[in-house]
């Protein structure tokens, strides 16, 4: 089943994702599209500073907002990159957990990671 925790700073904002294991190749290959658009989408139209890390196989991943930019685009790439995440998770509940405390509707007890 693959994992995907949230990660919140101190002030509750998403500023990255860690993604584990592996799952079903079409919900795997949903969840790494939509990491990759998201990395590709801040560097290309946001002047925020990042780190991303993905394992060699292309199964787990980390990407965090290590500087956040003015405008706040990577921020709304950031909620968009969670929603998808969790709309993905209403269909394929079997395949796929979010992990979300920071205003998570999902109930899940795993504590949500939390960066500066």
């Amino acid at each position: 089943m693959i994992k995907v925790n949230i990660i919140r700073n101190n002030e509750g904002r998403v500023c990255g994702v860690n993604i584990t294991e592996h799952g079903d190749p079409i919900v795997c290959s949903a969840v790494s599209i939509l990491l990759l658009n998201t990395r590709n989408s801040i560097e290309a139209f946001t002047k925020a500073k990042f780190s991303y890390e993905c394992a060699p196989d292309g199964g787990d991943a980390v990407l965090v907002i290590t500087a956040f930019d003015a405008e706040k685009k990577a921020e709304l790439l950031m909620d968009s990159l969670v929603l998808g995440y969790k709309s993905i998770e209403e269909s394929y509940k079997d395949e796929i957990t979010v992990y979300d405390l920071g205003g998570a509707t999902n109930g899940k007890d795993q504590p949500s990671v939390i960066c500066s």
